[in-house]
Protein backbone atom coordinates (compact mmCIF):
# COMPACT_ATOMS: atom_id res chain seq x y z
CA UNK A 1 0.00 0.00 0.00
CA UNK A 2 2.79 2.40 0.83
CA UNK A 3 4.39 1.73 -2.30
CA UNK A 4 1.45 2.55 -4.33
CA UNK A 5 1.33 5.82 -2.55
CA UNK A 6 4.64 6.93 -3.32
CA UNK A 7 4.31 5.85 -6.63
CA UNK A 8 1.19 7.75 -6.88
CA UNK A 9 2.85 10.47 -5.69
CA UNK A 10 5.70 10.38 -7.86
CA UNK A 11 3.84 10.32 -10.69
CA UNK A 12 1.38 13.47 -9.77
CA UNK A 13 4.96 15.14 -9.29
CA UNK A 14 5.81 14.39 -12.52
CA UNK A 15 2.60 15.51 -14.29
CA UNK A 16 2.93 18.88 -12.61
CA UNK A 17 6.21 19.17 -13.54
CA UNK A 18 5.22 18.92 -17.28
CA UNK A 19 2.38 21.00 -16.97
CA UNK A 20 1.74 23.81 -19.70
CA UNK A 21 0.73 26.82 -18.01
CA UNK A 22 -0.45 28.54 -21.27
CA UNK A 23 -2.68 25.73 -21.86
CA UNK A 24 -4.27 24.35 -18.50
CA UNK A 25 -4.06 27.43 -16.14
CA UNK A 26 -4.26 30.92 -17.98
CA UNK A 27 -6.99 30.70 -20.35
CA UNK A 28 -9.40 29.57 -17.53
CA UNK A 29 -8.23 32.18 -15.46
CA UNK A 30 -9.31 35.11 -18.35
CA UNK A 31 -12.58 33.46 -18.53
CA UNK A 32 -12.73 33.87 -14.29
CA UNK A 33 -11.78 37.48 -15.09
CA UNK A 34 -14.37 38.02 -17.40
CA UNK A 35 -16.62 36.94 -15.52
CA UNK A 36 -15.42 39.42 -12.58
CA UNK A 37 -16.04 41.55 -15.51
CA UNK A 38 -19.34 40.64 -16.00
CA UNK A 39 -19.72 40.63 -11.98
CA UNK A 40 -20.95 37.22 -12.24
CA UNK A 41 -18.77 36.23 -9.31
CA UNK A 42 -20.54 32.99 -8.57
CA UNK A 43 -19.14 31.63 -12.38
CA UNK A 44 -15.69 33.44 -11.38
CA UNK A 45 -14.94 31.57 -8.65
CA UNK A 46 -16.15 28.07 -10.35
CA UNK A 47 -13.32 29.01 -13.00
CA UNK A 48 -10.37 30.01 -10.38
CA UNK A 49 -11.35 26.54 -8.25
CA UNK A 50 -10.76 24.70 -12.35
CA UNK A 51 -7.46 26.47 -12.64
CA UNK A 52 -6.28 25.84 -9.05
CA UNK A 53 -6.79 22.31 -9.32
CA UNK A 54 -5.06 21.85 -12.76
CA UNK A 55 -1.85 23.20 -11.15
CA UNK A 56 0.41 22.81 -8.04
CA UNK A 57 1.39 26.38 -7.31
CA UNK A 58 -1.42 28.68 -8.44
CA UNK A 59 -0.48 32.57 -8.75
CA UNK A 60 -1.21 34.57 -5.26
CA UNK A 61 -2.78 37.61 -7.83
CA UNK A 62 -5.10 35.02 -8.23
CA UNK A 63 -5.93 33.59 -5.08
CA UNK A 64 -6.68 37.09 -4.09
CA UNK A 65 -9.67 37.12 -7.03
CA UNK A 66 -11.01 34.13 -5.57
CA UNK A 67 -11.25 35.35 -1.81
CA UNK A 68 -13.30 38.21 -3.19
CA UNK A 69 -15.41 36.17 -5.20
CA UNK A 70 -15.48 33.82 -2.58
CA UNK A 71 -16.77 36.56 -0.05
CA UNK A 72 -19.00 38.17 -2.03
CA UNK A 73 -21.08 34.98 -2.88
CA UNK A 74 -20.95 34.86 1.11
CA UNK A 75 -18.13 31.91 1.40
CA UNK A 76 -16.16 32.86 4.03
CA UNK A 77 -14.39 29.61 4.64
CA UNK A 78 -13.12 29.24 1.26
CA UNK A 79 -11.93 32.72 1.25
CA UNK A 80 -9.97 32.15 4.30
CA UNK A 81 -8.34 28.93 2.62
CA UNK A 82 -7.69 31.02 -0.47
CA UNK A 83 -6.46 33.89 1.78
CA UNK A 84 -3.68 31.27 3.83
CA UNK A 85 -2.40 30.26 1.14
CA UNK A 86 -1.49 33.88 0.42
CA UNK A 87 0.04 33.72 3.40
CA UNK A 88 1.89 31.00 2.67
CA UNK A 89 3.90 32.63 -0.30
CA UNK A 90 5.23 35.33 2.04
CA UNK A 91 2.42 37.56 2.56
CA UNK A 92 2.12 39.60 5.87
CA UNK A 93 -1.00 38.46 7.81
CA UNK A 94 -1.34 41.82 9.68
CA UNK A 95 -1.43 43.35 6.14
CA UNK A 96 -4.36 41.64 5.67
CA UNK A 97 -6.03 44.89 7.69
CA UNK A 98 -4.48 47.33 5.63
CA UNK A 99 -5.96 46.16 2.11
CA UNK A 100 -8.81 48.27 0.73
CA UNK A 101 -11.58 45.21 0.62
CA UNK A 102 -10.22 43.01 3.55
CA UNK A 103 -10.48 45.79 6.15
CA UNK A 104 -13.96 46.13 6.08
CA UNK A 105 -13.83 42.10 6.21
CA UNK A 106 -11.78 41.91 9.17
CA UNK A 107 -14.23 44.56 10.25
CA UNK A 108 -17.30 42.74 10.50
CA UNK A 109 -16.74 39.45 10.08
CA UNK A 110 -16.79 37.03 13.54
CA UNK A 111 -14.94 34.47 11.91
CA UNK A 112 -11.89 36.72 11.07
CA UNK A 113 -9.98 36.77 14.46
CA UNK A 114 -10.27 32.86 14.62
CA UNK A 115 -8.48 33.12 10.83
CA UNK A 116 -6.31 35.37 11.76
CA UNK A 117 -4.85 33.21 14.39
CA UNK A 118 -4.58 29.85 12.25
CA UNK A 119 -2.74 32.39 9.75
CA UNK A 120 -0.26 33.48 11.59
CA UNK A 121 0.96 29.77 12.62
CA UNK A 122 1.66 29.30 8.65
CA UNK A 123 5.32 29.58 8.20
CA UNK A 124 6.86 30.47 4.27
CA UNK A 125 8.88 28.44 2.53
CA UNK A 126 10.81 30.98 0.94
CA UNK A 127 14.88 31.61 0.73
CA UNK A 128 15.15 34.74 2.07
CA UNK A 129 18.80 34.76 1.55
CA UNK A 130 18.58 34.37 -2.23
CA UNK A 131 15.82 37.18 -1.94
CA UNK A 132 17.83 39.29 0.02
CA UNK A 133 21.10 38.93 -2.44
CA UNK A 134 19.08 39.92 -5.46
CA UNK A 135 17.84 43.23 -3.57
CA UNK A 136 21.21 43.83 -3.38
CA UNK A 137 21.65 43.22 -6.78
CA UNK A 138 18.73 45.25 -7.44
CA UNK A 139 19.74 48.24 -5.75
CA UNK A 140 23.25 48.33 -7.65
CA UNK A 141 21.92 47.87 -11.20
CA UNK A 142 18.92 50.40 -10.43
CA UNK A 143 21.75 53.04 -9.43
CA UNK A 144 20.67 56.13 -11.31
CA UNK A 145 22.81 58.40 -13.75
CA UNK A 146 21.89 61.34 -11.60
CA UNK A 147 23.99 62.56 -8.52
CA UNK A 148 23.89 65.11 -5.78
CA UNK A 149 25.60 68.00 -6.44
CA UNK A 150 28.30 69.78 -4.47
CA UNK A 151 27.45 73.16 -2.30
CA UNK A 152 29.46 75.03 -4.77
CA UNK A 153 27.97 73.61 -8.06
CA UNK A 154 24.62 73.38 -6.82
CA UNK A 155 25.26 77.56 -5.82
CA UNK A 156 26.41 77.79 -9.62
CA UNK A 157 23.27 75.75 -11.08
CA UNK A 158 21.12 78.03 -9.01
CA UNK A 159 22.57 81.17 -10.66
CA UNK A 160 21.79 79.43 -14.09
CA UNK A 161 18.16 78.97 -13.60
CA UNK A 162 18.57 75.74 -12.41
CA UNK A 163 17.86 74.49 -9.01
CA UNK A 164 17.73 70.59 -8.89
CA UNK A 165 19.64 69.45 -5.94
CA UNK A 166 20.03 65.99 -8.41
CA UNK A 167 21.12 66.14 -11.96
CA UNK A 168 22.66 63.71 -14.53
CA UNK A 169 26.02 64.67 -14.93
CA UNK A 170 26.92 64.73 -18.53
CA UNK A 171 24.40 67.42 -18.66
CA UNK A 172 26.86 69.61 -16.56
CA UNK A 173 29.42 69.49 -20.17
CA UNK A 174 26.85 71.94 -21.84
CA UNK A 175 26.94 74.58 -18.85
CA UNK A 176 29.05 77.41 -20.57
CA UNK A 177 31.71 79.37 -18.96
CA UNK A 178 31.99 76.88 -15.79
CA UNK A 179 34.92 77.67 -13.34
CA UNK A 180 38.01 75.90 -13.49
CA UNK A 181 37.25 74.50 -9.80
CA UNK A 182 33.69 73.54 -10.73
CA UNK A 183 34.97 71.75 -13.41
CA UNK A 184 37.17 69.25 -11.77
CA UNK A 185 34.28 69.04 -9.41
CA UNK A 186 32.06 68.11 -12.12
CA UNK A 187 35.05 64.97 -13.73
CA UNK A 188 35.25 63.46 -10.04
CA UNK A 189 31.62 63.58 -9.80
CA UNK A 190 31.73 61.55 -13.49
CA UNK A 191 34.46 59.25 -11.98
CA UNK A 192 32.42 57.94 -9.49
CA UNK A 193 29.14 57.53 -11.75
CA UNK A 194 31.61 55.49 -14.14
CA UNK A 195 32.62 53.27 -11.30
CA UNK A 196 28.66 52.84 -10.11
CA UNK A 197 28.17 51.84 -13.96
CA UNK A 198 30.79 49.12 -13.64
CA UNK A 199 29.70 47.87 -10.22
CA UNK A 200 25.31 48.13 -11.97
CA UNK A 201 27.51 45.63 -14.86
CA UNK A 202 28.65 43.02 -12.33
CA UNK A 203 25.78 42.75 -10.82
CA UNK A 204 23.84 41.85 -13.72
CA UNK A 205 26.58 39.10 -14.36
CA UNK A 206 26.20 37.93 -10.54
CA UNK A 207 22.46 38.44 -11.74
CA UNK A 208 22.96 36.17 -14.84
CA UNK A 209 24.74 33.58 -12.89
CA UNK A 210 22.00 32.84 -10.40
CA UNK A 211 19.45 32.43 -13.32
CA UNK A 212 21.98 29.75 -14.49
CA UNK A 213 21.82 27.96 -11.52
CA UNK A 214 18.40 28.11 -10.51
CA UNK A 215 16.49 28.80 -13.33
CA UNK A 216 13.10 31.58 -13.14
CA UNK A 217 12.88 32.64 -9.56
CA UNK A 218 9.22 32.57 -8.82
CA UNK A 219 7.05 34.05 -5.83
CA UNK A 220 6.88 30.47 -4.25
CA UNK A 221 10.89 30.82 -3.72
CA UNK A 222 11.19 34.42 -3.33
CA UNK A 223 8.13 35.13 -1.66
CA UNK A 224 5.59 38.23 -2.49
CA UNK A 225 6.55 42.23 -3.07
CA UNK A 226 6.94 43.62 1.06
CA UNK A 227 5.78 47.11 1.95
CA UNK A 228 9.12 48.63 3.32
CA UNK A 229 10.88 51.88 3.49
CA UNK A 230 13.08 51.81 0.64
CA UNK A 231 12.06 50.54 -2.58
CA UNK A 232 13.86 50.82 -5.85
CA UNK A 233 14.42 54.35 -6.16
CA UNK A 234 15.55 55.74 -2.88
CA UNK A 235 14.39 55.51 0.94
CA UNK A 236 10.45 55.92 2.50
CA UNK A 237 8.68 55.68 -1.28
CA UNK A 238 6.81 52.44 -1.62
CA UNK A 239 3.47 50.80 -2.38
CA UNK A 240 0.50 49.25 -0.59
CA UNK A 241 -2.00 48.46 -3.37
CA UNK A 242 -2.82 44.97 -3.84
CA UNK A 243 -1.32 44.74 -7.33
CA UNK A 244 2.01 45.13 -6.15
CA UNK A 245 1.71 43.59 -2.76
CA UNK A 246 -0.15 40.33 -4.24
CA UNK A 247 2.69 40.06 -6.68
CA UNK A 248 6.81 39.39 -6.76
CA UNK A 249 8.31 41.62 -9.04
CA UNK A 250 12.07 41.42 -7.83
CA UNK A 251 12.88 39.60 -10.98
CA UNK A 252 10.77 41.62 -13.05
CA UNK A 253 12.70 44.88 -11.77
CA UNK A 254 15.91 43.74 -12.31
CA UNK A 255 15.38 42.81 -16.05
CA UNK A 256 13.93 46.21 -17.07
CA UNK A 257 16.21 47.99 -14.90
CA UNK A 258 18.85 46.31 -16.73
CA UNK A 259 17.52 46.68 -20.38
CA UNK A 260 20.60 48.58 -21.11
CA UNK A 261 23.11 46.82 -19.94
CA UNK A 262 21.54 43.33 -21.29
CA UNK A 263 21.38 44.94 -24.92
CA UNK A 264 25.18 46.06 -24.63
CA UNK A 265 26.16 42.41 -23.59
CA UNK A 266 23.52 40.61 -26.31
CA UNK A 267 21.65 38.72 -22.96
CA UNK A 268 18.66 37.70 -24.60
CA UNK A 269 16.00 37.16 -21.96
CA UNK A 270 12.98 36.22 -24.01
CA UNK A 271 14.27 32.25 -24.20
CA UNK A 272 14.05 31.91 -20.32
CA UNK A 273 10.69 34.06 -19.69
CA UNK A 274 8.55 32.44 -22.16
CA UNK A 275 10.03 28.83 -20.29
CA UNK A 276 8.95 30.35 -16.95
CA UNK A 277 5.63 31.41 -18.59
CA UNK A 278 5.04 27.89 -19.83
CA UNK A 279 6.23 26.60 -16.47
CA UNK A 280 4.06 28.93 -14.35
CA UNK A 281 6.68 30.56 -12.52
CA UNK A 282 5.84 34.24 -14.20
CA UNK A 283 3.12 35.73 -15.29
CA UNK A 284 2.61 36.43 -19.05
CA UNK A 285 1.77 39.99 -18.55
CA UNK A 286 5.57 40.58 -17.58
CA UNK A 287 6.60 40.95 -21.37
CA UNK A 288 4.99 44.37 -21.68
CA UNK A 289 6.62 45.40 -19.23
CA UNK A 290 10.23 44.32 -20.89
CA UNK A 291 9.50 44.80 -24.45
CA UNK A 292 9.16 48.35 -26.14
CA UNK A 293 4.69 49.09 -27.17
CA UNK A 294 4.38 48.26 -30.86
CA UNK A 295 1.21 47.39 -32.73
CA UNK A 296 3.55 44.76 -34.10
CA UNK A 297 4.39 42.84 -31.42
CA UNK A 298 1.40 41.17 -30.16
CA UNK A 299 2.13 40.97 -26.49
CA UNK A 300 2.12 44.39 -26.08
CA UNK A 301 -0.94 45.41 -27.48
CA UNK A 302 -4.49 45.85 -25.75
CA UNK A 303 -4.30 49.61 -25.35
CA UNK A 304 -7.21 51.52 -24.99
CA UNK A 305 -6.75 55.51 -25.78
CA UNK A 306 -10.00 57.34 -25.40
CA UNK A 307 -9.62 60.60 -26.73
CA UNK A 308 -12.02 63.79 -26.64
CA UNK A 309 -11.25 66.66 -28.93
CA UNK A 310 -11.12 70.12 -28.24
CA UNK A 311 -10.23 73.00 -30.81
CA UNK A 312 -7.22 74.79 -29.08
CA UNK A 313 -7.75 78.87 -28.60
CA UNK A 314 -8.31 81.61 -31.38
CA UNK A 315 -9.34 78.44 -33.46
CA UNK A 316 -13.37 78.90 -34.59
CA UNK A 317 -15.05 76.18 -36.79
CA UNK A 318 -17.99 76.82 -39.08
CA UNK A 319 -18.90 72.88 -38.89
CA UNK A 320 -22.20 72.36 -37.44
CA UNK A 321 -21.46 69.17 -35.83
CA UNK A 322 -18.98 70.99 -34.03
CA UNK A 323 -20.15 71.06 -30.47
CA UNK A 324 -21.46 67.40 -30.88
CA UNK A 325 -18.18 66.22 -31.66
CA UNK A 326 -16.48 67.68 -29.02
CA UNK A 327 -19.25 66.14 -26.50
CA UNK A 328 -18.03 62.15 -27.30
CA UNK A 329 -15.52 60.16 -26.36
CA UNK A 330 -13.75 58.41 -29.22
CA UNK A 331 -11.67 54.70 -29.32
CA UNK A 332 -9.27 54.26 -31.52
CA UNK A 333 -8.46 50.49 -31.84
CA UNK A 334 -4.84 49.58 -32.45
CA UNK A 335 -3.97 48.10 -35.98
CA UNK A 336 -1.34 46.28 -37.33
CA UNK A 337 0.31 46.42 -40.10
CA UNK A 338 1.61 42.85 -40.56
CA UNK A 339 -0.54 40.76 -38.60
CA UNK A 340 -4.30 39.86 -38.80
CA UNK A 341 -6.57 39.49 -35.48
CA UNK A 342 -6.85 35.96 -36.24
CA UNK A 343 -2.97 36.07 -35.85
CA UNK A 344 -2.22 38.33 -33.38
CA UNK A 345 -4.63 36.44 -30.95
CA UNK A 346 -2.82 33.00 -32.20
CA UNK A 347 0.59 34.45 -31.35
CA UNK A 348 -1.11 36.07 -27.92
CA UNK A 349 -2.41 32.36 -26.91
CA UNK A 350 0.32 30.89 -27.46
CA UNK A 351 2.03 33.34 -24.85
CA UNK A 352 -0.80 32.36 -22.25
CA UNK A 353 -2.23 35.80 -22.95
CA UNK A 354 -5.70 36.86 -23.76
CA UNK A 355 -7.50 37.21 -26.91
CA UNK A 356 -7.20 41.27 -27.90
CA UNK A 357 -10.96 41.42 -27.45
CA UNK A 358 -11.04 40.24 -24.17
CA UNK A 359 -7.77 42.84 -22.84
CA UNK A 360 -10.27 45.37 -24.31
CA UNK A 361 -13.34 44.37 -22.12
CA UNK A 362 -10.78 44.19 -19.29
CA UNK A 363 -9.09 47.92 -19.92
CA UNK A 364 -12.44 49.33 -19.95
CA UNK A 365 -13.01 47.42 -16.92
CA UNK A 366 -10.16 48.75 -15.33
CA UNK A 367 -11.16 52.26 -15.87
CA UNK A 368 -13.24 52.52 -12.94
CA UNK A 369 -12.08 51.81 -9.45
CA UNK A 370 -11.95 48.29 -9.01
CA UNK A 371 -10.52 45.79 -5.56
CA UNK A 372 -9.77 43.30 -8.13
CA UNK A 373 -6.05 42.48 -9.57
CA UNK A 374 -6.74 42.79 -13.59
CA UNK A 375 -4.09 42.23 -15.97
CA UNK A 376 -5.50 42.53 -19.21
CA UNK A 377 -4.95 45.58 -21.35
CA UNK A 378 -4.62 49.39 -20.10
CA UNK A 379 -7.04 52.10 -20.37
CA UNK A 380 -5.66 56.04 -20.56
CA UNK A 381 -7.72 59.16 -21.48
CA UNK A 382 -6.78 62.04 -23.26
CA UNK A 383 -7.85 65.60 -24.19
CA UNK A 384 -6.35 66.17 -27.64
CA UNK A 385 -6.16 69.90 -28.45
CA UNK A 386 -6.84 70.20 -32.39
CA UNK A 387 -4.86 73.26 -34.17
CA UNK A 388 -6.93 73.69 -37.27
CA UNK A 389 -10.90 72.61 -38.43
CA UNK A 390 -9.36 70.10 -41.39
CA UNK A 391 -7.91 68.07 -39.06
CA UNK A 392 -10.46 67.45 -36.95
CA UNK A 393 -12.05 64.50 -38.86
CA UNK A 394 -8.96 63.33 -40.01
CA UNK A 395 -8.57 62.80 -36.04
CA UNK A 396 -11.47 60.73 -35.56
CA UNK A 397 -11.62 58.74 -38.63
CA UNK A 398 -12.10 55.55 -38.33
CA UNK A 399 -12.90 55.84 -34.22
CA UNK A 400 -15.56 54.24 -32.39
CA UNK A 401 -17.54 56.18 -30.43
CA UNK A 402 -18.19 55.21 -26.97
CA UNK A 403 -21.28 55.95 -24.73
Amino acid sequence: MKKLLLLLLFYSSISYAQLDFTRIYHPIINEAELAIVDTNYHEALSFYNEAFANVEKPFAKDYYNAAICATLVGKMPVAFDFLEKIVAKGYQVSNFKKDPFFKAVADTSKLWANFEKQALQIKPHTDTKLRDSLLNMRRSIVLPSTGWLTPELRDYMKEQGKVNYQIVFDSLAFVNKMPELLKKQVDSLKQINMTASVVAREALLGFQKVLEINGFLDENTLGLNQITKENTYGPYQTSSSPNYLFKSTLIDEILTYSSFQRKVDNFDVLPIIKKAIREGKTNPSILKSLLEYSTEEPSTMGRVLIVQVRLEDNVNCPDKDWQAKQEKFYWKKERSSTLSDIEINEYRQNLGLEKLEDAYRKAFFKARPTHFIINGGSYQAELAYIPSCELIDKMIKGAVVLR
